[in-house]
């Protein structure tokens, strides 16, 4: 034994074999850190998001401009939108087209100063007299952004970015080109006098008429179901935080937050008055006589804190563990004295709990099957704070048809009431122009159809679009492309249905084409600019220009999963 000690002991005091050893290492690890050409690809792939003009796009950029995306729709389309089917490709593909125009800002050298920006935040935030208001800014960060989970910086990057994308929409826009004739044609419609006289059908009229019998409307259904989709529905357990279980009607009030409440709201106890020399004068409330309804407001935002930290309990203590074990909701809830009541399945335009309103069913769609995201934020209603779980989503289905007997036999109905209405304004067409082509009159027609002949005043393009009557404003878009002596195609409104006869249509005074000129022009040419940027924006992320990694791979793992299934 002592031998071999030796030896070894011997064997390891060689410097050619600890360099022989450590070449070994050294060689080692460079062979494992290597990225061979075969794996190269699948290496950009994963610490990409994509690949724009040959150019690679970190997750970073990308992650970026879906932030600016996200926060866009929800600034001008609503919160809504979240409940759409395709939202999340919605907006993965808004978040690509606008990292691709924002690329472009760059590449040009479009730049914001601050004071652009400062700019633009004065002029939207401005009080009745045109001046900064510091208080409605606050207001719009802390009632719009914030809920949305932003800040301010956000905010205000965005509208950094909003003005370069329009600095670059106005560049491109100066390509559109309007010629004269358009300008002449739009002319013309706008300020050509027409005269016409007209008949209305309308759906009470026909619906005495029409029967629908069981086998009609069962075709009815047959020819396509899918226009009966019965639409995704969920199950929602909800736990309910009454803001009264928190309210102390005797709470003392500090006379800093009175006076601070008082300040922020101070447009709520302003109003307009009228003096004996009938001016207007603006008046405040004096602090003493509302000081009653700041001091409850005050009360009630405590009680309402206090509901939503008792609600954001529960939503911690109902989240899964370290170990992934998942919590039961029920128990949890009922432990902290707030058992979950079950709701009754609803779809995305039904509201459940009516002081839960709109928002209720926005958060219980934006709820997943998955382990994280099955318990919602908790949000407030009118009186109470709420929680939602997700027990199950019910996904949209083709419906038996006895299922939707009722709609069923109501569509065929209605589709039917429609024909008829479409056929008989078709058979007044055809006898008003054979009448008129043989020096007939369009009211002898009428009369022998057993309807009335309703003849407006004159109208002009201009005034007949400040009309406040439906039929006048159908009439108004529709005539303009028909000539004196026409008669027109049936005008559709809701129920009803228009036949009219163009009497006489005047041309505009000569003299006020020149004064009308540029703004038309201009409008034509906005119009136009706006969807010259649109479809050049479209064309910055076509197939050839562009490919999403991460989507790619979600269709890849879609794949995979259907053979698998098939091979089950």
């Amino acid at each position: 034994m002592t031998m071999m000690i030796s030896k070894f002991y011997r064997l390891i005091q060689s410097r050619l074999l600890w360099g022989a050893i450590l070449v070994m290492i050294v060689f080692s690890f460079v062979i494992w850190g290597m990225v061979w050409p075969s794996g190269r690809g699948e290496n950009e792939t994963m610490n990409s998001a994509g690949r724009l003009d040959g150019e690679l796009v970190s997750h970073g950029e990308f992650r970026a401009a879906h932030v600016m995306a996200s926060l866009s729709i929800a600034l001008n389309l609503g919160n809504e939108l979240h409940t759409l089917p395709n939202y999340q490709d919605l907006l993965r593909n808004m978040a690509w087209q606008r990292l691709a125009v924002m690329r472009q800002i760059k590449k040009i050298g479009i730049s914001v100063s601050d004071e652009d920006v400062a700019a633009s935040i004065r002029a939207n935030f401005a009080d009745d007299h045109g001046h900064f208001s510091r208080e409605f800014y606050n207001a719009f960060l802390v009632q719009r952004i914030q809920p949305l989970g932003y800040h301010m910086g956000a905010f205000e990057e965005y509208l950094r970015n909003e003005i370069a994308i329009q600095k670059l929409g106005n560049l491109i826009g100066r390509q559109a080109y309007v010629t004269p004739l358009e300008v002449r044609q739009t002319f013309n419609t706008l300020l050509d006098e027409h005269r016409v006289e007209y008949v209305q059908l309308t759906a009470a009229d026909f619906e005495k008429d029409v029967k629908i019998t069981a086998a009609q409307a069962r075709a009815f259904f047959e020819e396509d179901p899918a226009r009966f989709t019965l639409p995704e529905e969920r199950e929602i357990l909800v736990s309910t935080f009454p803001l009264a279980d928190f309210l102390d009607e005797n709470a003392e009030v500090s006379e800093d937050d009175v006076l601070d409440y008082y300040e922020l709201n101070i447009d709520d106890y302003t109003s307009l008055e009228e003096t004996e020399d009938g001016e207007t004068r603006t008046v405040v409330a004096d602090l003493e006589e509302v000081r009653g309804d700041i001091e409850t407001a005050l009360r009630r935002t405590d009680a309402l804190q206090q509901a939503q930290e008792a609600a954001t309990d529960l939503v911690v203590q109902a989240m899964p563990d370290r170990d992934g074990g998942i919590p039961d909701f029920q128990q949890v809830a009922q432990t902290l004295g707030r058992p979950a009541r079950p709701l009754e399945p609803f779809t995305v335009d039904q509201i459940p709990i009516e002081d839960g309103g709109r928002e209720l069913t926005l958060a219980a769609f934006g709820l997943e099957e998955d382990t994280y995201d099955r318990v919602s934020m908790p949000f407030a209603g009118q009186d109470n704070v709420y929680v939602l779980y997700l027990i199950k989503i019910r996904p949209a289905r083709l419906p038996e048809y006895k299922e939707v007997k009722k709609e069923v036999m109501a569509a065929a109905r209605e589709k039917a009431v429609a024909d008829a209405m479409l056929a008989r304004a078709g058979e007044i067409r055809e006898k008003a122009g054979d009448a008129l082509a043989a020096n007939g009159s369009f009211a002898a027609v009428a009369k022998e159809f057993g309807l009335e002949v309703i003849s407006p005043d004159p109208f002009t393009g201009l005034s007949g679009a400040n009309n406040e009557d439906p039929s006048l404003l159908a009439l108004v878009r529709q005539v303009g492309s028909y000539n004196p002596g026409e008669i027109t195609e049936p005008i559709g409104l809701a129920d009803n249905l228009l036949v009219a006869h163009v009497i006489e249509r005047a041309a505009a005074e000569e003299e006020a084409f020149d004064a009308y000129r540029e703004e038309i022009a201009a409008s034509i040419r906005q119009s136009r600019a706006r969807n010259l940027f649109q479809d050049w924006q479209t064309a910055l992320i076509s197939p050839e220009r562009f490919e999403d990694f991460q989507r790619v791979t979600y269709d890849e793992d879609d794949d995979e999963t259907a053979d698998e299934d098939e091979s089950i």
